[in-house]
């Protein structure tokens, strides 16, 4: 009894003393416009973004709910650019034309509120913004091998978006441009939450966050199945950079050291 009291003893010590799982995490979103304007012929539009952590993401999407050409050219989170995310924009060319767009920043995030501009061309485009922040326990990334687009007429659907399985929980989101004539209609699907959406009268916007956070393939997105319509959506996963040793930020190692294989 007492060998075996000498063993548990600083086992339960270092399983106390070990931090929690690694994970991207939601902080929290916040919208451009309110109401039902967006952005018209002007250079740029900006909003505040006050997170509620210390940030190690923030990823925006922009929505032209007017044109597949999309209008807007540039993101920055207090000065900082954002870089378009590879394969992230989707576009709906016919009847009614519209766009979105994925823009991320991973690393060297300011501190604190910070205004958001969206750089656009100056025309009669109708735009919406959303932003969306994240924390995590390194710098962050979206998967671009794991982006799914929906494009032109059709229904929606939760799609399944893999973050690649980096060795820690990620987290997953969706924005769509819709041609319907009530963007309320365009409801989350099962494993996701409504955080944002803009009613233009006959057009919209919507975003949707994923409801936990996880690894490999996961269901994230909007459900619309009544009718086809014009759409426009990107699914997007924010994963933690991979450190020095090619896996991302986990517990594995000291769990290792107590014998506990399968991590």
């Amino acid at each position: 009894m007492k060998m075996l009291s000498g063993i548990l003893i600083p086992l339960l010590v270092l399983l106390a003393a070990l931090p929690s799982w690694a994970q991207v995490a939601h902080d929290g979103s916040s919208e451009s416009h309110a109401g039902s304007t967006g952005s018209a012929s002007e250079a740029s539009f900006s909003w505040v973004h006050t997170p509620s952590g210390t940030l190690s993401g923030i990823t925006v999407v922009t929505c032209d709910a007017t044109s597949a050409t999309h209008a807007g050219t540039a993101v920055d989170y207090g000065g900082v650019a954002l870089t378009a995310v590879s394969g992230g924009q989707a576009s709906d060319t016919a009847g009614e034309p519209g766009s979105v767009k994925a823009w991320h920043l991973g690393s060297s995030i300011p501190t604190g509120a910070q205004t958001i501009t969206v750089t656009r061309t100056n025309n009669a485009n109708v735009m919406y913004a959303v932003a969306a922040g994240q924390t995590a326990s390194s710098d962050t990334a979206t998967h671009d091998a794991g982006v799914v687009l929906l494009q032109e007429d059709g229904t929606y659907a939760e799609q399944s978006v893999t973050d690649g399985s980096p060795g820690s929980n990620s987290w997953r989101y969706a924005a769509a441009f819709s041609g319907t004539d009530n963007i309320a209609v365009i409801v989350a699907g099962a494993n996701s939450t409504l955080v944002q959406n803009i009613d233009f009268g006959n057009l919209g916007c919507a975003f949707v966050r994923e409801n936990s956070a996880g690894q490999g393939g996961r269901s994230i997105g909007f459900n619309y199945v009544t009718t086809s319509d014009d759409r426009a959506v990107v699914h997007v996963a924010v994963k933690e950079v991979a450190t020095a040793g090619g896996d991302a930020p986990s517990n594995c190692g000291a769990l290792m050291l107590l014998g506990v294989g399968g991590c």
